[in-house]
């Protein structure tokens, strides 16, 4: 079975009977093409299917608009009013929220940086117990 994994914005939650419709919102830069046209950025949605028993995990811990990474599996068709179709259907194996990437690695390595600069000195625990007063 191929899987797939996502990281993107709830666009819409559908409850049905037997399972639950994620709609995610993935975010694609733009490009130029090696002959000078460039392709603007767009948002593809993925309408990922979870089983009944997530009914009440997704709607306790999620909503419209939240950054969410989704993995699932991909199955090589798709089932329209109890027929198969030409297309795919992502299951959805696992939904949690996603933390917003820092602006840069240059960000990042002055953070590492910064975090490392304190030392690692022993505390005067005797200081710390005599009365304020």
């Amino acid at each position: 079975m191929a899987s797939f994994e996502s990281i993107g914005f709830i666009a819409n939650i559908t409850y049905k009977q037997n399972f639950v419709i994620l709609s995610v919102d993935e975010y694609h830069n733009g490009y130029k093409k090696s002959d000078g046209t460039s392709v603007d950025d767009k948002y593809v949605t993925y309408k990922v299917l979870f089983k009944e028993y997530f009914k009440k995990y997704i709607s306790t811990h999620f909503s419209e608009g939240m950054l969410v990474k989704v993995k699932g599996e991909v199955l090589p068709y798709a089932i329209e009013h109890g027929k198969p179709v030409d297309g795919i259907t992502l299951i959805g194996e696992t939904c949690n929220l996603f933390s917003y990437p820092r602006s840069g690695a240059r960000q990042e390595k002055k953070m590492m940086k910064e975090s490392q600069i304190h030392g690692n000195g022993v505390p005067d625990l005797d200081a710390y117990n005599e009365p304020d007063f």
